[in-house]
């Protein structure tokens, strides 16, 4: 190119017409813009930053359509966040779960049902469906087998946990980016985020001398002569964000919530007690039918410290699940095990302030 255009000016002056100066003038010209559009007419290529993927929290990278307006969410606790972000519309499909959630409105509820991981996802109503991304649960029942069943049918599939309180502000802001929510997300996370800090700053200070030993538990599975002991989970790290020890972690820093029976839980023999249960009316009547055993001779049952609390989402008066009530929980649990530390900690308006500003669909 730089050859032909000193040609070209060598010509321009040996040729003394001006219709040729002219002429190659308008040439120099052209060549010269065709030399500037080969600098910037070359394809722009996509930043990775532009790329719209996450990493989901069983680690793996996930690309996220460019426009989600067709959401399946098998777990109750998903959809309630994808509802206090304002995207409650979005859900087409819903987990057996969801259908029972108080914190869910109806016209979410009543959504096309498609099964749940212990019992098995209907893949073929999920494709009817056609939802841009699948929001689950992993690590029990079906879930490697329905992920990957979905993904081999080019299914967006994002999986989420919730081992810590941490876990819960990563859940949102993964759910926030898949539905296009962020900024409704960020600062739902920054207000949980500074409720939990506050507490963390009076836990934080506890000698361990004046931590009591904490067994946060459930009855379900008495029937079988056993108890679910909250260890390495979300429900059992309350405990000590509370400022309390777990008894389980201790024996289980492996197990979520590990199978024990009596005898275990008698060698423990924790200063407190908290039992969790969907229902009032089931924790009732679980502790009547521990009257008649060894239990009655737990430290905590015979100083009265053995406390219920709500969890999930048959209750309105529930706040101990995966989703933003949590703070509320976490709260009510820090109460239980410290209550002069955290007697100016009101839990009720903090419930009242997340339901006036982030679950007003359910009045509508």
């Amino acid at each position: 190119m730089q050859q032909t255009l000193f040609a070209l000016l060598m010509l321009m002056r040996n040729n003394e017409g001006i219709a040729t100066i002219k002429a190659v003038a308008v040439l120099a010209i052209i060549m010269i813009a065709a030399i500037g559009a080969s600098f910037t007419l070359k394809p722009t290529l996509a930043s990775p930053s532009s790329q719209n993927t996450l990493v989901d929290l069983a680690g793996r990278t996930v690309t996220i359509p460019q426009s989600v307006n067709r959401i399946v969410v098998l777990q109750s606790y998903w959809a309630e966040i994808s509802c206090t972000l304002g995207a409650a519309e979005k859900i087409v499909g819903i987990g057996k779960d969801v259908a029972t959630s108080v914190f869910l409105p109806q016209y979410v509820t009543n959504k096309t049902n498609v099964g749940s991981l212990f019992s098995g996802i209907n893949i073929e109503t999920i494709v009817a469906l056609n939802p841009d991304v699948v929001i689950t649960d992993f690590g029990y029942g079906k879930a490697a087998e329905t992920i990957q069943a979905l993904e081999s049918l080019n299914i967006t599939v994002v999986a989420l946990t919730a081992s810590s309180f941490k876990d819960h502000l990563s859940a949102i802001t993964i759910i926030g980016k898949v539905l296009k929510a962020d900024l409704k997300a960020e600062a739902l996370v920054n207000y949980l985020e500074n409720q939990y800090s506050a507490l963390i700053s009076v836990s934080s200070k506890i000698p361990d001398s004046s931590k009591p030993r904490v067994l946060i538990c459930n009855l379900d599975v008495w029937g079988q002569g056993l108890i679910y002991a909250y260890s390495n989970s979300s429900y059992g790290r309350a405990v000590v964000d509370a400022g309390g020890i777990n008894v389980a972690y201790s024996e289980f820093p492996d197990q979520s919530s590990p199978k024990v029976n009596l005898e275990k839980i008698l060698a423990w023999n924790p200063d407190i007690i908290i039992v969790t249960g969907r229902e009032n009316s089931s924790l009732s009547n679980q502790l009547n039918l521990m009257e008649g055993t060894a239990w009655t001779q737990l430290k905590a049952y015979q100083e009265g410290k053995v406390y219920t609390l709500l969890n999930g989402a048959k209750d309105r008066a529930s706040y101990y699940d995966w989703t933003p009530r949590m703070i509320v929980g976490l709260y009510q649990v820090a109460k239980i095990i410290h209550p002069d530390l955290y007697s100016g900690i009101n839990a009720t308006a903090l419930a009242a302030f997340l339901m006036q500003n982030y679950y007003g669909y359910l009045n509508s």
